[in-house]
């Protein structure tokens, strides 16, 4: 039997370098916001969807009057990371579910997010026992921020140093100096 090129027409998917098209487009991934404690759920059914997707999560123990529970907390409230090409990221537009692509100030088209930012941190949250947490200030010397956890909670201070595992909180005496303390960053509050 002979194949004509109208028989091959028919066929929906074409094929280049031994791919079809779904493959040869190249995949991103795209930061979502949806309903606020539905990360899971939505998942869930973007799965179900066959789209991949990251909820990043982090155990942690959390202590009641009469007991103490492992829990699974959603790093990120009301996002999740999806990856995804061109083709299935318009489609996520359509879906209900989706409230928004996130994208840069000014800009309409979704913002990419390199794998490696994506591969970090599922390092990190996969091999810390600390609790991790988001911030989307970046600290500077000379400002004045508030410890918000631990036992200097309240403490106001100036921020004298800023290094990548802990800053230092200084309280200026007048005339003899700082006193300063090193605070982790997940306990500080810029205070505006």
């Amino acid at each position: 039997m002979e194949v004509t090129n109208d028989d091959l027409s028919a066929f929906s998917v074409s094929t280049v370098n031994g791919t079809d098209d779904r493959e040869a487009l190249p995949k991103h991934w795209v930061a979502a916001l949806v309903q606020v404690r539905c990360e899971k759920a939505i998942s869930k059914k973007l799965q179900e969807l066959h789209i991949e997707n990251y909820v990043p999560t982090q155990w942690e123990y959390h202590q009641w009057s009469d007991r103490k529970k492992r829990v699974e907390r959603v790093v990120i409230p009301m996002v999740i990371f999806i990856h995804t090409d061109k083709a299935t990221e318009k489609r996520l537009h359509t879906y209900s579910f989706i409230n928004k692509l996130v994208s840069y100030p000014g800009q309409y088209t979704p913002a990419t997010i390199p794998d490696s930012q994506i591969e970090s941190l599922k390092y990190m949250l996969s091999h810390t026992d600390k609790s991790v947490e988001m911030h989307n200030h970046i600290f500077k010397t000379g400002e004045i921020i508030r410890i918000a956890r631990g036992p200097l909670k309240g403490f106001e201070g100036e921020l004298c140093r800023v290094e990548t595992n802990r800053p230092m909180v200084a309280i200026h005496i007048e005339c003899l100096g700082y006193a300063c303390v090193n605070i982790d960053k997940s306990d500080i509050e810029l205070i505006c």
